[in-house]
């Protein structure tokens, strides 16, 4: 995946450059890349075949590496008032930053931490999740809300997101819910696909039809719905979810994503709040964490 690419999915910039390092891809200097160097690539204009003249941008005379859309794209993603000015270090832990606290319940995230010894029979202190507003009323161990969220481990049940990933309707979470047409496309896109139902069953039924005929109006049908799901598709989704939604095995694509990956398809899919364990050590409940979808 290009600079380009994994931005728009959700890569942060530190997570691209160390995605490049470990590549062992060096910079036009022939050195290693930091975030500012990926974050100068993606927004300059020449990768894109366009130069600026006061302020106003014009095609160059040189060849694109990338098109335009992405390179625009790519600019606005940066350029967003939401995101911080300074990167700072890549984020370690899933939910750092995304999680709500559920105390607060104001917009306050949680941060991450680590308690105990540093060398234990568990090999190490227990990371935690905390919240980052002035009152610290939240410390929850990090292990299982991760688990509940994006688990994989054999043996244990999936977390919400690869189950997510899985379903057959998980197409459904690439749709842009907000385009004005969106009933319409949908009803052209349901007589589509009864369409192709009902021709493979009179297929199925008449030993006098003819094969090439059969496969040449399926073809065209198929080439029909694909252009409306196309339509139906949010590019920001499609970005981000996309090569999931379509992977023949989800959940191994799923636990291939670098981290910063996986916390941009967490954001795009759903809002989790963390609220106390309670008194005492206890059992995890999973009602503890609250989760609020973000598509339907």
């Amino acid at each position: 995946m290009c600079p380009y690419e994994a931005i728009a999915a959700g890569a942060a910039l530190s997570g691209i450059a160390a995605d490049l390092n470990e590549r062992e891809i060096l910079n036009r200097n022939g050195k290693p890349w930091t975030h500012n160097a990926v974050r100068y690539l993606l927004q300059n204009e020449r990768y894109a075949g366009l130069r600026q003249y006061n302020g106003t941008t014009y095609a160059g005379k040189w060849p694109a590496i990338v098109s335009e859309d992405q390179w625009r794209q790519a600019v606005k993603i940066l350029t967003h008032p939401s995101r911080r000015t300074s990167p700072g270090p890549a984020r370690k832990w899933l939910l750092s930053g995304i999680a709500l606290c559920g105390v607060c319940d104001d917009g306050t995230t949680v941060t991450s931490a680590q308690r105990g010894p540093k060398s234990s029979a568990k090999g190490g202190p227990d990371r935690i999740y905390k919240c980052r507003g002035p009152i610290k009323h939240l410390a929850r161990n990090a292990e299982p809300i991760d688990r509940m969220i994006a688990g994989t481990e054999p043996g244990e049940p999936l977390g919400l997101v690869p189950r997510l990933l899985v379903q057959e309707d998980a197409g459904r979470y690439l749709m842009d819910e907000e385009r004005p047409d969106m009933d319409e496309l949908a009803a052209k896109a349901g007589v589509l696909r009864a369409r192709l139902k009902n021709m493979t069953d009179e297929f199925a039924d008449n030993d006098e039809a003819d094969v090439f005929e059969f496969k040449s109006a399926v073809r065209r049908v198929k080439q029909r719905l694909a252009d409306i799901e196309q339509q139906m598709t949010s590019p920001d989704r499609e970005a981000v979810l996309g090569d999931l939604v379509r992977a023949d095995d989800a959940v191994a694509a799923w636990v291939a994503l670098p981290l910063d990956r996986k916390r941009a398809v967490i954001s795009m899919l759903m809002t989790v709040a963390i609220r106390p364990a309670g008194p005492g050590r206890r059992k995890f409940d999973p009602e503890s964490i609250r989760i609020v979808p973000k598509t339907r």
